[in-house]
Parts: structure tokens; sequence; C-alpha cells
């Protein structure tokens, strides 16, 4: 996985550094926000974010609500939003996230390596939705409340799928040294992979044929 561009959001200048720290162990440029309009002009004035790491509790917009904006922006609704909360915990407010179109939903107190593998399951998908989109041919437009529900489920089904992949990167990481459990783990890997392909093209399908 090459490195990317992530944009953090999070009003706690401490939050901001740790996180900073912990994702320049995988190269990635890191850009941080402290204000959530901070982020929603960084996002619209250049939308080539790899990825969105945004705190649910933000002082001025609730982070739920700009992610349900970033997400209603054509311009901006590829970008896949991980929110990361360590406040609103409970189903309600998972539910609640995913339904405004978060990627993902992350309870603090996250450890490193978790986080980690969750910024490259979440890069992995995306990446596999980008490469489906450049080369995919383009289908007959139509407008099916079916076809809506479905791109919904196709969405929702991407998150336990990132933890999918989470969980198997961090199995990879504690068995580094038994080959017997790393070609388990591979193989693991290797079915999340088939998952996320059969995933990202009935999504696409699904969006191209809705006109989206």
């Amino acid at each position: 996985m090459s490195a990317a561009t992530i944009l953090l959001v999070d009003d706690s200048p401490v939050n901001l550094s740790v996180l900073r720290s912990l994702l320049g162990k995988d190269d990635h440029e890191v850009i941080a926000a402290d204000t959530a309009e901070a982020a929603i002009d960084l996002v619209r004035g250049n939308p080539t974010f790899d990825l969105i790491l945004l705190d649910v509790s933000m002082p001025d917009m609730d982070g739920v609500e700009v992610c349900r904006e970033l997400k209603e922006d054509p311009a901006t609704m590829h970008i896949p939003v991980v929110l990361i909360s360590g406040v609103r915990t409970d189903d309600a407010s998972v539910r609640r996230g995913l339904e405004a179109g978060a990627d993902g939903y992350l309870v603090k107190p996250i450890e490193d390596v978790a986080l980690r593998a969750w910024v490259r399951a979440t890069l992995r998908i995306s990446q596999l939705q980008r490469e489906l989109a450049a080369h995919a041919p383009p289908a007959p437009a139509s407008n099916n409340a079916v076809l809506r529900m479905f791109t919904k489920l196709c969405h929702n089904v991407n998150n336990p799928l990132q933890a999918l992949y989470a969980s198997a990167d961090m199995l990879a990481l504690r068995f580094a040294d038994d080959l017997e459990n790393r070609k388990l783990v591979a193989e693991i890997l290797a079915q999340a992979e088939r998952v996320a392909q059969i995933v990202a093209r009935a999504s696409y399908a699904a969006k191209q044929r809705l006109g989206e």
C-alpha cells in the first residue's frame, strides 16, 4: 500500500500530534484541521485527500454532520471518512454515523496497531473502488429504489470488511515469525480481498445504473 494523504480533524492539539506521529510511521502525508469549518474548506478547496479521520465531538459542528455534508457533495463524496469518538460509543451513535455515509466508526481508546490497520484497510477498499471505476465500462442509467437500497447495503458491508482486514493485519504482525499461522492469515486476507472486489463491483454497477 502506497503512502496516502490523510486529513486529521480534531480540536485537541494533543490528539492531532499523536495521530500525526502515528500515521507518519507509514509515511502518510498528514494535514490537520482543528475545526469542522476548516476541514470542510480544506476538502472542498482540494478534494484529493485519500482519507479523512474525523472526530465526532467537534466544538463548531457535529462530526457526523460534517461527514454527511461531505458525502452529499458530488465533489467530495468519494473520499472515505472514518469517524472517531470517545464519547458517543453506543450502537445508535455508530448507526447514525454510518447512515451519514461514514466508511467506518472507531471508538476511543484505539490501540496504535489497530488504528494503523484500520487506515490500511480503508485505503485498500477505496483503492479497489477507484481501480474498478477507472476500468469498468459505463452502464445504462436508471432510477430504481431497489438499486438505491442495494448501494446502501454495499456501503454498510464495507465497515465489517474493514474490521476483517484490520484484524488480519494485526494478526500478521503478531505471527510475523510463525510460518504456519502466517499462511492462515494470508488466506484470510486473500478471501477478504475477494469479498472487497465483489462488493466494489456490485456497488459500482448499481451507482452507474442510478447515474451517480
